[in-house]
C-alpha cells in the first residue's frame, strides 16, 4: 500500500475546518494556505471557482470575525472610563456599522419595517360603504403642523 506523501490536495471536512480556523484568526487567503499546509495556488483555485462554496464560507467567516471585533469593542468602550472622546467616538461609530450590518439580525434599527414602503407609513383606502359598516375611517396622512 503506498501512502499519499505531500501537501493536502483534498477539501476535506478536518480541512475546512482549519481553514475555517484560521479565517476567524484573521488570516488571509495566503496565510491560511501557509497554515494549513495547502499549495497557495490550490486554495486560491478553490475559492474563485467557489469549490463545495468555499468562497461563500469563507465571506461568512470573514464577517463572523468582524462582527465579533466590533462586539469585543463595544464591551470595551463600555468599560472605559472615558478619556479621549474622539477616539472613542471612532472605535464606536466603526463598531456600531458593523454590528448593525453584519449582525442585522440581533442590532438592526430596523425592525419590521416593510420594505416596499422605503420606510414611509402605507396607505391604505378603504371602500366607503365598508368603512361606514365597520366604522373604520380611511387612513390619511395627518398634517401635524
Amino acid at each position: 500500500m503506498s501512502e499519499k506523501v505531500g501537501r493536502k490536495t483534498d477539501l476535506t471536512e478536518d480541512l475546512f475546518r482549519q481553514i475555517k480556523e484560521s479565517i476567524l484568526n484573521g488570516n488571509d487567503l495566503r496565510e491560511t494556505a501557509k497554515v494549513c499546509d495547502i499549495p497557495e495556488s490550490t486554495l486560491y483555485t478553490w475559492h474563485s471557482d467557489n469549490y463545495l462554496n468555499i468562497a461563500d464560507k469563507v465571506l461568512s467567516w470573514k464577517h463572523e470575525r468582524m462582527l465579533k471585533l466590533a462586539e469585543t469593542n463595544l464591551e470595551g468602550i463600555m468599560g472605559l472610563g472615558i478619556s479621549d472622546k474622539d477616539s472613542i467616538k471612532v472605535v464606536a461609530d466603526v463598531s456600531k456599522f458593523v454590528s448593525e450590518t453584519l449582525g442585522k439580525k440581533n442590532y438592526s434599527k430596523q425592525v419590521n419595517t416593510d420594505l416596499t414602503s422605503g420606510g414611509k407609513p402605507i396607505m391604505v383606502n378603504i371602500d366607503k360603504d365598508i368603512a361606514e359598516k365597520n366604522n373604520v375611517a380611511n387612513s390619511e396622512p395627518k398634517d401635524n403642523s
